[in-house]
């Protein structure tokens, strides 16, 4: 099994996984960590504080020596990794995905929101206004940007221009979780990686209301605290994998 492992990663290519939370991330990481070995796999979930630093202070040949790089926030680990890595990421249509977040967080007791959700009884609509965590607030344009919402929302379509130019120009795929099949495939291929895709999806929130019933309310609540993000995922759709 370990050497089957490690001929995987062998003819892989070198890959960066920049996961946005509730885009249906964890699913696709269980798919890339059966092609790395987990010596040369530098992984951000529940990452140490000052690991990424750790990670910046390494010589060049120790960070060009991973073959996989993945987990919440490692998009500014992409210009200190080898420059042959591909780079992939997955977005979701804004509003589901705050609503998904929002179930996730009342679902998971070791959410870092949970007890003050649940202590505080948020609805949706004031989850979405909270502003208790940048991830609520035009999470996918600040993070490709690395500004917070108030820089970002400063010059709102300089801000989308510039977001949706660092994904065309630095990612070598980028797909939508409402079409992920042709998405990963594309990264399959791009990345070089043996087994297909199956879409088992792992971590589904459970409890959550479906997006055709969260009222015209909570909806106006959400596009408005997203509407950067609802407009980078527009022109992410028009040409993401199909």
């Amino acid at each position: 099994m370990l050497l089957n492992l490690l001929q995987r990663s062998t003819h892989a290519r070198k890959l960066l996984f920049e996961h946005v939370p509730k885009c249906g991330g964890t699913s696709m990481s269980d798919y890339f960590r059966r092609h790395y070995v987990v010596s040369a796999t530098f992984d951000r979930y529940g990452a140490r504080p000052h690991e990424q630093e750790e990670f910046l202070a390494l010589p060049e040949t120790a960070r060009h020596s991973y073959e996989f790089v993945l987990g919440h926030g490692v998009h500014p680990l992409l210009d200190h990794c080898d420059p042959g890595m591909v780079a992939v990421t997955i977005l979701r249509e804004p509003v589901a995905r705050i609503v998904s977040h929002y179930y996730f967080v009342k679902a998971t007791p070791g959410h870092y929101l949970h007890d003050r959700v649940m202590r505080e009884q948020m609805s949706l609509r004031e989850y979405a206004a909270s502003g208790i965590s940048n991830e609520l607030r035009n999470d996918m344009v600040c993070r490709f940007l690395g500004v917070t919402p108030d820089e970002a929302e400063a010059d709102p379509e300089g801000s989308v221009d510039a977001a949706w130019n660092v994904l065309q120009e630095r990612y070598d795929v980028v797909g939508v979780l409402e079409r992920l099949a042709p998405a990963m495939e594309a990264i399959r291929a791009a990345a070089g990686l043996s087994d297909r895709w199956k879409d088992r999806r792992i971590n589904r929130t459970k409890g959550r209301v479906p997006i055709e019933k969260v009222s015209a309310e909570d909806r106006r609540v959400i596009e408005a605290h997203n509407a950067l993000d609802i407009e980078l995922y527009r022109r992410v759709e028009a040409v993401a994998p199909k």
